[in-house]
């Protein structure tokens, strides 16, 4: 009984690596967000990693944020979903916000809406670099598409 419970046990621990802890721990202020962001050359590794065949430039995938709210993006909304890739471009019909959903996040409200999923980024960062980002995948593994800010 002793040897199905360990194994049990290990088989568990085995089949999670656990994600890891990357949110952002400070607030982040609407005004560090304005600006123009693009996809880092990790995330396009990340996609790759996925099976996106497609749109695989970091200049493929841009997020701009307006001080009055609006933006724009390009890139791909529902993150690979059953291998159907959804890559779209709003010029206009983009508003962004603060928001949280268990940790702070970029909300935006996409018009039309995408098929699935919602549009919302975390925030990490490293090296000194501020970063929005979303799981490209399973949280196990360690894959994101994520943006820096162009120039910074």
């Amino acid at each position: 009984m002793k040897l199905v419970t360990l194994l049990s046990v290990v088989s568990l621990l085995a089949s999670c690596q656990f994600s890891e802890n990357r949110y952002l721990t400070r607030l982040v202020k609407p005004e560090e967000l304005i600006g123009s962001w693009r996809a880092t050359e990790f995330a396009i590794k990340s996609l790759r990693d996925v099976g996106v065949r497609e749109h695989l430039s970091v200049q493929d995938h841009t997020v701009v944020l307006k001080a009055d709210g609006s933006c724009s993006i390009q890139t791909i909304v529902n993150m690979p979903d059953e291998g159907r890739v959804d890559y779209r471009t709003y010029l206009t019909g983009c508003r962004w916000r603060l928001g949280n959903i268990g940790h702070q996040t970029l909300e935006l409200d996409l018009t039309p809406a995408p098929a699935k999923g919602s549009a919302y980024y975390y925030f990490a960062e490293e090296d000194g670099r501020l970063l929005l980002w979303q799981y490209a995948t399973d949280p196990d593994a360690w894959r994101y598409m994520e943006y820096e800010r162009k120039g910074a």
